[in-house]
């Protein structure tokens, strides 16, 4: 996704996206530890890092990201193409943007979101964001939040003459544009979820990495009314 600063500056958060060989063994082996579901979605699956472990533990599997992630052509797994390509002939792994994800009615009975909600440099779009997946999970479904608090190399990297402060994080200006990158507390990432509409069960903190389980109401709620504007440029989510 694509975040405009001011008049000029514009977040490149698919710079941050990682491989599946740049995978954390701590989290393979949790997801490799959950029982099986019939559905689950990947939210910001940026270049599939853990899509198939994740689709080892459920029927079918829907990954979400902006336009510009699912349409351009990357380097997955040794193959220069697309991630709508990549899955394209798959009966279970299914691609969608955040506006189709947002539009259908399909509800899930779990939920990840990975290394997502740190890159992304706007708290009203954060906020949207957990309120999303919340009004996609079925009643009293789990979802995993995964966030950076810690990083050792943020500290080198911030003293870099291309980086500057900005909210929870830096700004990285580089050939490939502007990056961000944030870290969330602990506490600060329980708070976030929970007044997006879900309720905190668990947090387990490994390398500098908060790893949050949370539950929809067992109630469901209203629907909410998501209004979702992606371009090239600029990507933003509100709730009402």
């Amino acid at each position: 996704m694509r975040y405009k600063i001011g008049k000029d500056i514009v977040i490149r958060s698919e710079n941050a996206a990682k491989p599946e060989a740049q995978s954390s063994s701590y989290l393979n082996k949790l997801i490799a530890q959950l029982k099986p579901v019939h559905s689950s979605f990947d939210f910001g699956c940026g270049k599939l890092r853990y899509e198939r472990a994740i689709a080892r533990t459920t029927d079918e599997l829907a990954l979400v990201d902006s336009e510009v992630q699912l349409s351009r052509t990357q380097m997955i797994r040794g193959r220069s193409t697309t991630i709508r390509d990549y899955v394209r002939k798959s009966n279970q792994v299914h691609a969608y943007t955040v506006n189709q994800f947002a539009s259908h009615s399909r509800k899930y009975d779990r939920g990840f979101c990975i290394n997502v909600l740190s890159v992304i440099p706007s708290a009203s779009v954060r906020m949207g964001i957990v309120q999303l997946m919340r009004t996609k999970l079925k009643p009293g479904c789990s979802c995993l939040f995964v966030s950076l608090y810690r990083n050792s190399d943020f500290t080198r990297m911030q003293r870099l003459p291309n980086c500057k402060p900005y909210d929870n994080g830096f700004l990285m200006d580089s050939l490939r544009g502007y990056s961000f990158y944030g870290l969330i507390p602990p506490d600060d990432l329980v708070s976030l979820v929970e007044r997006g509409g879900f309720k905190a069960e668990s947090v387990k903190l490994d390398e500098g990495s908060a790893y949050l389980w949370a539950k929809s109401p067992d109630k469901a709620r209203e629907p909410t009314q998501f209004d979702i504007r992606e371009s090239l440029e600029n990507f933003q989510i509100r709730a009402s």
